[in-house]
């Protein structure tokens, strides 16, 4: 009966010292997801600020504006009189 204690205890201990390793174990693994995941989340955060900033800038190229002043100082273009517009009428596309 005491070598079935013993080996009770035994056998006790060595699952306790397992579960306590995989317990360290897995925090270890928890901690460094959490930190590839803050890693992430900051790079995420920064790709957001460029599209933004992309955004602002392909509306600033794209804009009338800029278009008809690039449009008059490089290619010396301007605005027809009214006696030079012609309009066309027709059924045909």
């Amino acid at each position: 009966m005491i070598r079935f204690d013993a080996f009770v205890i035994t056998l006790l201990i060595v699952l306790v010292v397992a579960s306590a390793l995989g317990v360290a174990s897995s925090q270890h693994e928890a901690r460094q997801l959490r930190s590839v995941l803050e890693h992430e989340q900051t790079r995420a955060q920064n790709l957001e600020v460029e599209w933004g900033r992309l955004q602002i800038e392909q509306s600033t190229l794209v804009a009338h504006r800029r278009v008809e002043a690039i449009a008059r100082e490089r290619l010396g273009m301007v605005s027809p009189n009214l006696g030079q517009i012609i309009v066309l009428e027709g059924d045909n596309p």
